[in-house]
């Protein structure tokens, strides 16, 4: 076990340090975009834009996430098996329910799970009931990994959430999300025929 997990989320120097990101300016040049109606950065909003910027997002977090791994000594672990340590959670889960929970492909979910055996984060032993199914829980390192995590995002949350607008924001964007998150699945679900046509 990485001895800083002992230690997380502690530094050498008591704390751990997390670089300001480059904010990009939301201004633009109305030279260059000839209509004051492009100065607003979320005239052109749509569901599509929206799925763009999440996925982007995503992308942009696990580039994050990567350098706080480092930062807390954990190199032995990818930025996308770091969060699936959050998908296992305190559970104790069959491999199906994980793959249910987090949408993996098969393929993807027994790859990931053989690592994070290998690397200690992950206990994975058979099912008393049947022995062709496996069970998986966290180890104590998976645990202390995830702790050391939450304490590294909460200081990049802080960067983003300054004062009582800034949190209201975020939960109503958190809310919204969560709200489209559940019209897909449950469009998903029901077989929904919108999206049946004639082709292109």
């Amino acid at each position: 076990m990485h001895k800083i997990f002992t230690d997380a989320p502690q530094q050498i120097n008591g704390r751990i340090d997390i670089p300001k990101p480059k904010v990009e300016s939301n201004t633009y040049d109305v030279a260059e975009t000839g209509t004051r109606a492009d100065l607003n950065p979320y005239a052109h909003a749509n569901h599509f834009e929206l799925v763009r910027v999440i996925e982007r997002m995503y992308r942009r977090y696990l580039d994050r996430l990567r350098v706080d791994l480092i930062r807390i000594g954990a190199d032995d672990i990818s930025p996308s098996h770091a969060m699936l340590l959050f998908t296992i959670g305190d559970d104790d889960l069959s491999v199906r329910d994980l793959m249910d929970r987090g949408h993996y492909l098969g393929s993807n979910a027994s790859y990931s799970l053989k690592q994070l055996v290998q690397s200690g984060y992950v206990d994975r032993t058979a099912s008393a009931r049947d022995r062709r199914s496996a069970r998986i829980r966290l180890t104590e390192k998976g645990k202390l990994l995830c702790k050391a995590i939450k304490a590294a995002d909460e200081v990049n949350q802080a960067q983003i959430v300054r004062n009582e607008r800034d949190r209201m924001a975020l939960e109503e964007t958190f809310a919204l999300l969560r709200k489209l998150e559940v019209i897909w699945a449950t469009d998903l679900q029901q077989g929904n025929g919108r999206l049946m046509g004639n082709g292109f």
